[in-house]
């Protein structure tokens, strides 16, 4: 329902909203959250707060949006790559709070899920601009971005759960290390066909 808007004034208060918001999340769980307890800590009405937002799942929506540096990895060299997905985890960290709330047990349900599947449907847009031809390796391409989709979200949530223990430009690192050499051979361990 929010709008971009270049108005100041409304630019203050979408970010007293957010920031109430995010405040009551690391005191109780999503689903005790209320539009009258969001606006009296941000200090508007209800009426403010629905001029913007059709409902809390709506503002939690509009924060989830703000995925947004996703995009930035539909850049086709390393550097660039690197940089989406730093952003990506800068992005979390920003919204630490929120982040951590929502894949907890209390948060929205499915939150987790259709994390994944924005990441899963950014993967299969970008693999074209990196040279993969869909569908023509030995397991299902859907499969694979999935399993990359999953790992990515799961590896975030570890990096916030663990109050992010080093900095988002490590963290981009290790993700982009652990994709390029999998797992196993990150660990240490070798396959039986690996010489």
């Amino acid at each position: 329902m929010s709008q971009k808007s270049t108005d100041p004034r409304i630019e203050r208060t979408l970010q007293q909203i957010r920031g109430a918001f995010l405040a009551l999340l690391e005191t109780q769980s999503f689903d005790r959250i209320t539009v009258s307890a969001v606006s009296v800590r941000a200090g508007i009405n209800r009426a403010t707060f629905y001029r913007h937002y059709t409902d809390i799942y709506d503002l939690a929506q509009q924060i989830t949006d703000g995925i947004d540096p996703i995009a930035l990895l539909q850049q086709e060299d390393e550097a660039d790559l690197f940089a989406g997905v730093k952003a990506l985890f800068d992005h979390a960290a920003e919204y630490a709070v929120f982040y951590r709330a929502m894949m907890q047990p209390g948060g929205i349900p499915g939150f987790r899920a259709r994390m994944e599947e924005m990441v899963a449907a950014q993967l299969t847009a970008l693999l074209p601009s990196f040279g993969f031809v869909v569908d023509q390796t030995a397991m299902p391409t859907s499969l694979v971005v999935r399993y990359v989709a999953a790992a990515q979200v799961s590896f975030v949530q570890w990096w916030l759960e663990n109050d992010m223990p080093f900095s988002a430009e490590t963290a981009a690192s290790y993700l982009i290390q652990l994709h390029a050499d999998g797992a196993w051979r990150t660990l240490g361990l070798k396959h039986a066909g690996d010489t």
